[in-house]
This record gives structure tokens, C-alpha cells and sequence, in this order.
């Protein structure tokens, strides 16, 4: 067993010198409590842990490489209605269990949805008091620097039933929520933090992954279930068309040309280049079984995926999804690249830790 340990790490070593790419790491946080997402904030400065289980989001400086803060609901739960993935079938839960989370583009605010919640909380870099006339909600800050706790209340908004993936426009304009049983896109008004609509992503879908264009114009929204990608048109405020690209599209993100859109098809274990203008697939790559998120080096050049059943995190070239290396990971779930490119961020769901990755050329 260890001379097959070490040829097969040998091997990985050499496919990945040879590709010229190569994941090496840098830290591993351990004892999360399921965590879901991961999320690098755009201005570099702070990484937030959605840890559903447990009920909190760890803070981590990603230059230091260490536990900054934990925002912890647990001391303000409250009864709520589940979801078991398994048995389909609703459990008695709490409401505040962290999932994923958006950042505003400067890097202020943390948008974090909560599972059973039906609502978003939005936490603030700067730890200001919520503006008048918002819901809140009642978080226990640990502060790890200073060796000290607090209460600090955040501006809340209600949203449809289970949300899950939060992506902010890049004006920063509007906040998108996938609502995974609502069926629907919620939209919030940022300056006036309140939800002005809820948009119908199709009949009997489950949407999921979001990617907005750079012009914050139009967002995709991937439909677990029902097998399309819904177009939104962000101006009007209304769904416009669907695309039928791939069966079970989980995870979606966009060439930074927004030439392309990058989707995962859970169930197929697949990547899928999917050219907007020509209106076709024009690649598709096995990445392994189960492939969850997908994330892009912001360069364009690289794309990230999580094979959650393969225990995998794949890198692939965008441009002909050339699989460049492998390196092993206990289920992984959540995957974020920083703003320069440099550090890659992976979220452990089964195993109960993140991992910092230095990313090599």
C-alpha cells in the first residue's frame, strides 16, 4: 500500500510538471462543521467559511493565513423546517445555516444565504450597525485576534424557500439568490436593502449556480432540475429565454470576455464550454463523479472543478478543457480563486476543513 501511495504521488507530481500547472498548499483549517462554500472577497482581504452544520462563518485573512473571526448564529437559532437530501423528505432543523455567499465588488459586505432561513444576512467588513427599518439578525462574534466576543446585529432580507447561491451584479446594484424549492430568483435592491422581485426560472426546476456579465445586463441561472440554463434579463428585471445545454447543470460561471459560459453537470461528472455567440457546446470534459462547483482563474486561462464523489479537485485549461492535473480532496464542495490569481480556496463538506492552495504556472 505505501509503494502504491508513493508511485501514485509520483505520478501526479510528474502530470503535473509536466502540464506546468501545479496546486501546492499552503494551509488547512480543520474542525468545520460541514462546510459548504468558500469565497475569497474580491479586494483580496478576507475569506468567508459557510459552515452549514456548524452553524457559522469562519473569517480567514488570506495573507496571514489565519483565523480572524467567527460569526456565529448557533447562541440565536430558531426552529425551522429542513430538507433531508437523501429521503426527500422535510426534517425539523434551524433556520440559520449558512450555504453560500456574494460579496459587493469593493469587498464590504458578505451576502450569506441561509438554508432553511428563506433569507439572506449580509456581513459587514467594517462591523457598521445595519442601516433603519431592515429585519436583523443576532450574531455572536469570536474575535480571534483579539481574544474576545461581542453580539453585533446584521441587516437581514427575506427571500423564497431554501436559498443558496448569492451573486451581487457588478455595479453592485442588485443582489441575485438562487431559491432552490422557490423556484425563482430573488432580486434586492442594494441601496434600499428590500427584495423587489422574485423571478420564475422555469416550471418544476431547482435553481442553482448564477453568473452575471461583466455589464451586470444579464445573469444565467443554471436549473438543477428541468435541465436548462434560464437567461434574466437584468434591465427588465425578467427571464428571457432558456438554454438546453446539458441535463443536470449545477455550477456555472463565465469566460471574463463573456464569451463562454463554464457549467457542471453534476450528475454527468462534466465540464461544458458553451459558446454564447455561436449558440453551441463546443467542448466537454470528464472531470470525475459528481462535479460540483467550478471556479475560473481570473486571467481567464484555468478552470478549477470539484469532482465531490472522486474525492478530486481538477484543473483544466479553458481554453480546449484539457485536464492539467489532479490533486486529491475529501469531498470537495466550495471553490474560490483570489482577485490576483495566486491562491486557490477549497472547502472539505465531508471532511470538515478548507485548504489554501498556492496555484503554480
Amino acid at each position: 500500500m505505501r509503494i502504491f501511495a508513493t508511485v501514485l504521488t509520483l505520478a501526479v507530481a510528474f502530470y503535473s510538471a509536466a502540464n506546468g500547472v501545479t496546486l501546492k498548499k499552503i494551509a488547512t483549517f480543520n474542525g468545520m462543521g460541514a462546510p459548504k462554500a468558500v469565497e475569497v472577497s474580491p479586494d483580496g482581504t478576507w475569506v468567508t467559511v459557510m459552515n452549514l452544520e456548524g452553524m457559522d462563518v469562519t473569517i480567514i485573512d488570506p495573507k496571514t493565513l489565519s483565523i480572524i473571526k467567527v460569526v456565529n448564529f448557533a447562541p440565536y437559532k430558531t426552529s425551522a423546517q429542513g430538507h433531508n437530501y437523501a429521503t426527500h423528505q422535510p426534517i425539523s432543523s434551524f433556520a440559520e445555516k449558512p450555504v453560500e455567499c456574494g460579496f459587493s465588488p469593493d469587498g464590504q459586505y458578505a451576502w450569506v444565504s441561509f438554508h432553511n432561513g428563506a433569507c439572506v444576512v449580509r456581513i459587514d467588513k467594517n462591523e457598521l450597525d445595519p442601516p433603519d427599518g431592515v429585519d436583523v439578525q443576532k450574531a455572536k462574534i469570536e474575535d480571534k485576534v483579539n481574544k474576545k466576543s461581542y453580539v453585533k446585529t446584521l441587516a437581514k432580507v427575506k427571500v423564497l424557500s431554501t436559498p443558496k447561491v448569492v451573486q451581487v451584479t457588478p455595479d453592485g446594484k442588485y443582489v441575485l439568490v438562487a431559491n432552490w424549492f422557490g423556484q425563482s430568483i430573488s432580486v434586492i435592491d442594494t441601496a434600499s436593502m428590500k427584495k423587489i422581485k422574485d423571478i420564475k426560472t422555469g416550471d418544476n426546476v431547482i435553481p442553482r449556480g448564477i453568473a452575471i456579465t461583466s455589464d451586470s445586463k444579464t445573469a444565467y441561472v443554471a436549473n438543477m432540475k428541468g435541465g436548462s440554463i434560464a437567461i434574466i434579463d437584468l434591465v427588465k428585471l425578467e427571464k428571457v429565454k432558456n438554454l438546453y445545454i446539458t441535463s443536470n447543470p449545477r455550477h456555472i460561471v463565465l469566460s471574463p470576455d463573456n464569451k463562454f459560459l463554464y457549467i457542471t453537470d453534476n450528475s454527468g461528472g462534466k465540464v461544458i464550454k458553451y459558446d454564447l455567440e455561436a449558440g453551441k457546446t463546443v467542448k466537454s470534459q470528464h472531470v470525475g463523479s459528481q462535479a460540483r462547483t467550478v471556479a475560473i482563474t481570473p486571467d481567464g486561462k484555468y478552470l478549477i472543478a470539484a469532482a465531490h464523489g472522486s474525492d478530486e479537485l481538477v484543473v483544466l485549461s479553458s481554453d480546449d478543457l484539457k485536464i492539467l492535473t489532479k490533486v486529491g480532496f475529501v469531498k470537495p464542495m466550495g471553490i474560490s480563486v483570489s482577485p490576483d490569481g495566486k491562491q486557490v480556496w477549497v472547502s472539505s463538506y465531508g471532511g470538515g476543513y478548507v485548504s489554501a492552495y498556492e496555484f503554480q504556472e
